[in-house]
């Protein structure tokens, strides 16, 4: 048989109601729909002029409604879009980009709205469409172009959408190219309040609120600003005023979702967890299956240690197919928690490879060591890094960290050798086995380790600090070591670490009173018991003990198992004492 060649003329206007007959059938069976766009002059359809297409083309088009009535939406859009590259036809370019929004299918939707518009240029829709779709995709320098284009075209383009999607570094450049636009369109307040998102984006939280507060001059119930307005505030840590102005809004729009949930969150954020806890049940009673309002509520009621009611909400989550990584991470702890360790170790095993992974296997090993189970934990780490290659380096440090807890660095120190093999230049393996040579008093081992971190990154204040307050700590070499912790410290002054490590160095040259000072700035940001230890040392050995068995005994209330606050009042009450 012969392929058919002959051209049937088709007009528009009868694909119009092909596709409107496509819908009609997925309405029936109970798809959410979309509003096709409208092409309208005057207030009236346009009249499309009639285009002959090709039998192919027809049965295609055809075959497409065929599909969508039978859910084969794959057909439907598969169909119209190789027709609309096949015949270059506005109107079938059209159809497809509306097919592909129905059935979310973006980037087909960005390839129909892209030809659409080259096929009609002129199209308001057309570019408006095409717009929508490339922010969607990410291709925000060809969106802006066509905002502009909007604009010149008297358009509202959607300028706080393009500004939503922008990241950090790109915010202030488009911040700039948004204010010299917001001079030719003052009138635009959708440019405001881009300008105030990007400002936002970018961190300048003071200048976002100043945009937002203009808008809101012109017109107080203006949501979008005032949803820029409460995340500003909620950002500069000024809770109570967000929390004012977003209740007000929630009164007087108590039916928008997005508005509702930043109250929520603006709440959660100043720890009024019961007030948030009511925002996100009213949330969930309106939409039941909204998985992110279902996980805030979750780890509300979690925080809350209403345990029972956390497990029903991240059930629910796990029901829905929805955050499943996450809800089985978060069910493992509970379970954990209330001492159902095969539960937990059911869930935990449930998480795959994603943002909650590392954690995950954290948890896991670490409850199985603490049941006495170190043999399964070693074996459950390797077979995660085996599966997982990419995440070979944390499951290696976490082998390691086992090893290291149970006392064995022996064995610990084979792992990091293993490591690295391959992955010789990881900083972070580098160092691990530093602390492992030290476990070991292998001091050579030590520093060779810490100095190839140093000859890797020169700034690292990790590797500093270790070799200064070891070289301090372990030998004579003081003025080495000074050298080095002084490098971190101009690097990093208010790290506790750091500071403690500056205290210890004086203290061991003898410089008592710059050590207390240092060591008191380490004590008054850290309040840890080797931190204790080092402080009452140096005001012990200043003639004031009454004030460092204060500073133990407060210590040891906190960390009563701290060998090196017992063995530092062993070293210097004993001795007082002979």
């Amino acid at each position: 048989m012969t392929r058919m060649t002959a051209e049937v003329t088709i007009s528009r206007s009868v694909l119009s109601i092909v596709f409107a007959a496509l819908l009609a059938g997925c309405a029936s069976k109970g798809v959410q729909q979309v509003e096709p766009v409208a092409v309208v002059d005057g207030g009236q359809s346009e009249q499309l002029p009639s285009t002959p297409f090709a039998a192919e083309t027809l049965y295609d088009l055809l075959a497409a409604e065929i599909g969508g009535q039978r859910q084969r939406y794959d057909v439907a859009l598969g169909n119209y879009l190789k027709q609309a590259h096949q015949t270059r036809d506005a109107g079938v370019a059209q159809r497809a980009y509306q097919i592909a929004v129905y059935v979310g299918a973006r980037q087909a939707a960005l390839d129909a709205a892209l030809l659409w518009l080259e096929l009609q240029p002129e199209s308001p829709d057309a570019l408006r469409s095409s717009t929508l779709e490339l922010v969607y995709a990410g291709r925000l320098e060809r969106a802006y172009t066509q905002m502009v284009r909007q604009l010149q075209a008297r358009e509202r383009p959607a300028f706080d959408m393009l500004a939503s999607s922008v990241g950090r570094q790109q915010a202030q450049d488009f911040a700039r190219r948004f204010a010299e636009l917001a001079k030719q369109y003052p009138d635009v307040r959708e440019l405001t309040l881009g300008q105030a998102i990007l400002m936002h984006q970018g961190g300048e939280y003071a200048s976002a609120l100043a945009l937002a507060d203009r808008l809101l001059g012109q017109d107080r119930d203006y949501i979008p600003a005032v949803m820029v307005k409460g995340r500003a505030l909620d950002k500069q840590g000024r809770y109570a005023e967000a929390a004012e102005l977003l209740s007000e809004a929630v009164q007087s729009h108590p039916d928008l979702h997005r508005l509702r949930l930043l109250f929520g969150r603006v709440l959660l954020h100043a720890g009024q967890l019961d007030e948030a806890r009511q925002q996100f049940e009213y949330l969930v009673r309106q939409e039941p299956d909204d998985s992110g309002v279902l996980l805030s509520l979750a780890l509300i009621t979690m925080e809350n240690n209403l345990a029972q009611e956390a497990q029903q909400y991240f059930q629910r989550l796990l029901d829905l197919g929805e955050r499943e990584d996450t809800a089985h991470y978060y069910l493992g702890r509970l379970h954990e928690q209330q001492q159902q360790y095969q539960l937990a170790k059911d869930h935990y095993r449930s998480v795959g490879p994603g943002k909650q992974f590392m954690a995950t296997q954290v948890a896991l090993a670490r409850m199985m060591a603490g049941q006495k189970q170190l043999d399964e934990a070693l074996v459950t780490v390797k077979e995660a890094r085996e599966q997982n290659p990419t995440w070979q380096e944390p499951l290696f440090l976490l082998e390691a960290e086992l090893l290291i807890n149970a006392d064995q660095p022996e064995k610990a120190l084979q792992v990091y050798e293993q490591a690295l093999k391959g992955l010789p230049e990881s900083i972070n393996l580098l160092y691990g086995r530093a602390m492992a040579y030290e476990k070991l008093d292998d001091l050579e081992g030590l520093e060779r380790d810490l100095r190839a971190i140093l000859a890797l990154d020169e700034q690292n204040t990790a590797a500093l600090n270790a070799l200064g307050f070891t070289l301090a700590d372990r030998t004579l070499r003081y003025e080495e070591a000074q050298a080095l912790i002084t490098q971190a410290y101009k690097l990093s002054s208010d790290d506790p670490a750091i500071l403690d490590s500056m205290g210890w160095v004086q203290f061991r040259m003898g410089n008592f009173e710059q050590a207390e000072k240092y060591l008191q700035m380490a004590y008054a940001r850290l309040p840890d018991d080797e931190i204790a230890a080092h402080l009452g040392e140096v005001l012990w050995m200043r003639g004031e003990r009454a004030a460092a068995r204060s500073l133990w005994a407060e210590a040891l209330r906190v960390s009563p198992d701290s060998q090196i606050l017992q063995e530092t009042m062993d070293r210097l009450v004993g001795k007082s004492k002979k």
